[in-house]
């Protein structure tokens, strides 16, 4: 007996015969299964299994909070140096420059022009749903302000 596998991705039918063509073309234009969650990887690492397992060893770092940190202060390096962050070239390059300095510890610390972090600090207390309206009308807030916005 076959189980139902909600993950297996469907096989593809044989060729219909030329009276089924409408049908063809219906199950052609629909999806074909559900997306993958997997990033893609580039195409020569991907018979790689030492690129899948660095792809796995990220994602288990990346819960980390000293791994976040020095990434924060490796782009906060990147900034200082003028990289484009979002650009994928220039952060590779950037890499390949400062690699001995990386390796070597150099960039343990942010760099000294960088901006501190600053805690938000609230200005008053929150307002409920279900407490008096601060604007002083004697309704409840969801009645009265959190309507209106």
């Amino acid at each position: 007996m076959a189980w139902w596998n909600p993950f297996k991705q469907p096989e593809k039918e044989p060729a219909a015969p030329d009276h089924a063509a409408p049908a063809a073309a219906k199950t052609a234009a629909s999806p074909k299964g559900p997306p993958s969650h997997e990033p893609e990887i580039p195409k020569e690492l991907a018979d790689s299994p030492l690129a899948k397992g660095m792809m796995a060893k990220f994602y288990r770092m990346w819960k980390n909070p000293s791994f976040l940190q020095q990434l924060r202060i490796m782009s906060a390096h990147m900034a200082k140096d003028g990289v484009d962050i979002k650009s994928t070239a220039a952060v590779k390059a950037w890499l390949e420059k400062n690699k001995a300095d990386i390796e070597a510890g150099k960039y343990k610390d942010p760099p000294p022009g960088a901006a501190a972090q600053q805690t938000f600090v609230k200005t008053g207390p929150d307002v409920g749903r279900n407490d008096p309206c601060p604007c002083g009308s004697g309704k409840k807030y969801k009645k009265c302000c959190a309507a209106k916005a």
